[in-house]
Order: C-alpha cells, then sequence, then structure tokens
C-alpha cells in the first residue's frame, strides 16, 4: 500500500464532500447538477482508495473511473451552464445524461475507453467555451471554470496511462475549479436587479 496514492484518493474525497458543502448557495439548478458530480467524484474516491489498499480491487476502480470520467464531467458543464447562464432543458440535460451514461456502461464492460472520454472532451470543451463568454464581466469565475475544464482534460490523459491516483487528484482539482466558478443565488440575483435598473429607470 502506497500512503502517497491513498492521500491522494483522500483529497478527492474531501473536495466532493466540500463541493456539495459549497453547493448549498448555488441556484437550485447548479446546485444539483454539482452535488451530484461529488457524489460520483466521491464513489471514485473510494474506488480508488480501495484499490491502493487491496490489489483486488483494480478492476472495480477501472470500473468506477469510467463511469465517472463519462458522467461527472456532464455535470460539471451543465452545472456551469446553469450557473453562468440559465437553467438547461431538462429534456437535453436527461438526453446528455443518458448517453453518457450509456457510454461509461458500455466503456466499463468492453474496455473501448472512448465511449467515456467523448463525453468527458465534450463537457471541456463546452466549459472553455463558457469560461471565454463569462470572461467579459467575471474573470475570476471564468479563470476557475478553464482551470476546471483543463484538469478534466490532464486527467483524460492520467487515465489512458492507466494513472486512478493522477485521475483522482485532477478529478478534485476540476471539481472544487467548477465549485468555485459559479456565483452565488445572492449574486445572481443582485446581477439580475442590476441588469434590469436601467430599464426600470425608464419606466
Amino acid at each position: 500500500m502506497n500512503p502517497g496514492d491513498l492521500a491522494f484518493a483522500l483529497v478527492l474525497a474531501l473536495s466532493a464532500l466540500l463541493a456539495v458543502l459549497v453547493a448549498k448557495r448555488l441556484r437550485p439548478a447548479a446546485r444539483a447538477y454539482l452535488s451530484f458530480a461529488g457524489v460520483l467524484y466521491l464513489a471514485l474516491a473510494l474506488a480508488v482508495a480501495s484499490a491502493t489498499v487491496a490489489t483486488g480491487f483494480a478492476a472495480v476502480a477501472s470500473s468506477v473511473a469510467l463511469l465517472a470520467c463519462a458522467l461527472a464531467p456532464v455535470l460539471l458543464a451543465l452545472a456551469t451552464f446553469a450557473g453562468f447562464e440559465h437553467p438547461p432543458s431538462p429534456f437535453v440535460a436527461a438526453g446528455v445524461l443518458v448517453l453518457s451514461l450509456i457510454g461509461g456502461v458500455v466503456a466499463s464492460a468492453s474496455g473501448f475507453i472512448a465511449l467515456s472520454f467523448a463525453p468527458l472532451a465534450a463537457s471541456a470543451f463546452a466549459m472553455l467555451a463558457l469560461s471565454a463568454r463569462r470572461s467579459k464581466h467575471d474573470r475570476r469565475g471564468a479563470l476557475y471554470a478553464a482551470v476546471a475544464a483543463l484538469a478534466l482534460l490532464a486527467g483524460a490523459s492520467a487515465m489512458l496511462a492507466n494513472g486512478h491516483v493522477a485521475l483522482a487528484l485532477f478529478s478534485a482539482v476540476s471539481l472544487l475549479g467548477a465549485a468555485l466558478a459559479l456565483p452565488s443565488h445572492a449574486r445572481v440575483a443582485h446581477e439580475r436587479d442590476r441588469d434590469l435598473s436601467p430599464v426600470r429607470g425608464k419606466r
């Protein structure tokens, strides 16, 4: 057992718990997506820790990692969209999540990991696009979102090299980056009132 590997799994677990706590201050839609992503990353942390303690759990850790890599980034992208723009259509969100879940399940069963990384890559690039759009009036939030997206891509590279521990570390960065990027519900309400104030003044 490598204590360093176990420590990285613990970092991801703590990051997942922290993200769930941070999600309480967000808009309802963003809160739900971020909390769900936190639960998936917590499962990944437990799987990596189990594989570190007992090598017999390595196959389980790989399966959980492929599922998490397919679903969690999509949830982070949906949370980012809900926080930066507006809540996505429930039908679109559900469709994207179902397709990602199918890809993750098939990847876990067949070992064809491209099916798991396709939604991850799409989510990362979507977050980068949202970050670029957000940077016009919220540079800090945009920076956090960009860091989260790049960490997703770095985690995918680590997974390709069968680096579950590195994946756990990059996943922690992406989860916390997304959590810190999203504006609070109170801030969104303040920005909305600020944008509407000129319109009210003209009445």
